[in-house]
């Protein structure tokens, strides 16, 4: 399977190899036409992340089908698309000048699952990751993400103060899960705002300074 995707570079003339970001997605950008993805509000506030950072860097935004879940549990094409973007991310680093010890993912709702469970399948690969305005277990996913495995990965959460579907009420159990199996862990608060309105700009810049702070 071949995942559409967009690109973006930031700050190529700098010395060094460049760090790699990637961003899944929310439900509402699925497609096959690789363009929804870049209207999303996260998304863009990210670009203007980058564009104003020194950090040399590529984002890469691929694009979920939309029959298809980024964290889903059966797949008729015999792999998950989890593993699908695993593969995508390893087959970019093969042929471009990566970090490796630089390697990010990040993402909001529907796309925060799928970041959770790619920390938890590949505990030991990413500097650092976001899942933001989402908890790591989801229905029938619950076995799909496991928390001793996503500790071991440095995690910034978010939640919005008054969300009603992954606010602080849902997610304190799971940080103080992830504190005591000695997650390098940073948690936001967004305060007074619902689940919509945490999604439009769910990577505050105190986050993101804390997720490209580190390196493996």
């Amino acid at each position: 399977m071949i995942l559409p995707y967009k690109e973006l570079k930031f700050n190529q003339d700098a010395e060094g190899s460049s760090a790699l970001v990637i961003y899944l997605h929310p439900r509402s950008a699925r497609g096959h036409k690789n363009e929804t993805q870049e209207r999303v509000l996260a998304y863009k506030h990210l670009v203007e992340y980058l564009s104003t950072n020194t950090m040399k860097a590529v984002l890469l935004a691929p694009q979920c089908e939309e029959a298809r879940h980024w964290n889903e549990y059966s797949s008729p094409l015999g792999k998950y698309l989890s593993d699908v973007v695993k593969d995508f991310i390893d087959d970019y680093v093969s042929h471009n000048a990566i970090d490796k010890g630089r390697i990010y993912i990040l993402g909001e709702s529907f796309g925060a699952s799928g970041t959770w469970r790619l920390v938890s399948d590949y505990p030991d690969y990413f500097a650092a990751a976001m899942p933001a305005i989402c908890s790591p277990k989801l229905d029938r996913l619950t076995h799909f993400v496991n928390l001793k495995k996503c500790a071991k990965t440095p995690l910034c959460l978010v939640a919005g103060e008054k969300d009603e579907v992954y606010g602080p009420q849902v997610m304190e159990p799971y940080v103080k899960v992830l504190q005591k199996r000695k997650c390098d862990l940073k948690y936001i608060i967004l305060p007074g705002l619902n689940h919509y309105k945490s999604c439009g700009n769910p990577f505050p810049k105190e986050g993101l300074d804390w997720l490209f702070s580190h390196k493996k």
